[in-house]
This record gives C-alpha cells, sequence and structure tokens, in this order.
C-alpha cells in the first residue's frame, strides 16, 4: 500500500544506542544497536517514553508508514507500557 491511504495512520519508531565494545586483542571499537518498529497512534506516546528509558536516540517519523505488514498487519502493544492497551495484540486483518 502507498503511504498515501488514508488508513495508515502508524509512525516509524527508529531507537538507536551506540556502545564501547573491546575485540579479543583488545583494540577498542563501537557497535551500533538499532531497532526499528511501526506503532500506531494510539499508543506513540507511550511506546516512545518507555523508549527513551533504554535506547540513546529515539526518532519518530513525521510521515506515516505501515511499515512492512502494510496496513492489513498484525499490532503488538508491549506489555511494559503504562497503557491500557499494554499486553494486547491485535491480529492481522485481511481485506477481500
Amino acid at each position: 500500500m502507498a503511504k498515501t491511504d488514508p488508513r495508515i495512520d502508524k509512525r516509524k519508531v527508529t531507537m538507536t544506542t551506540h556502545v564501547a565494545m573491546v575485540d579479543a586483542d583488545g583494540e577498542p571499537y563501537f557497535e551500533t544497536h538499532k531497532a526499528v518498529d511501526y506503532v500506531r497512534p494510539d499508543f506513540l506516546d507511550a511506546y516512545v517514553a518507555d523508549a527513551q528509558t533504554r535506547w540513546q536516540t529515539v526518532h519518530v517519523s513525521p510521515e506515516p508508514d505501515a511499515g512492512p505488514g502494510g496496513y492489513d498487519g498484525a499490532t503488538h502493544v508491549p506489555a511494559g507500557l503504562e497503557h491500557e492497551l499494554a499486553g494486547q495484540t491485535f491480529a492481522a486483518t485481511q481485506e477481500d
């Protein structure tokens, strides 16, 4: 589905952390950990607030993005969120 589909209201949330590591020879290097999720607006604020406690940077896309699951993809609300929907999973829908 195109991003212009008015049903698409999720936002792409990109979370990044940089970690200092040491290799087997004792040489330091940086490793980047990154996660991407597509979050519905009804729990976006709670999701971002929670992510900011564990990630160095949290970026929310300004434009709607359905993500790889598309508009019809399943949605899971993480159990640890301070939100009334926490822990619930909404099954994927299918259009006929």
